[in-house]
């Protein structure tokens, strides 16, 4: 199956801060890269993260 074809799609607010600071890093980074896939990894991260119990935060509340 097509990678496109395993991925779902939904709209996330951020506030103005956090959106500048993903798309700077988007920017900066050589070659650029796109901001969806630099949310992309920040996801995966977390969720690498939190699967292996290392969050510093709780999600739970």
């Amino acid at each position: 199956m097509a990678k496109a074809l395993r991925q779902k799609r939904f709209t996330v607010s951020l506030d103005v801060e956090d959106y500048e600071s993903l798309r700077a890093i988007a920017h900066n980074h050589r070659p650029p890269l796109k901001l969806q896939y630099v949310v992309n990894v920040a996801v995966k991260n977390l969720l690498e993260r939190q699967a292996a119990k290392q969050l510093t935060f709780p999600l739970d509340d």
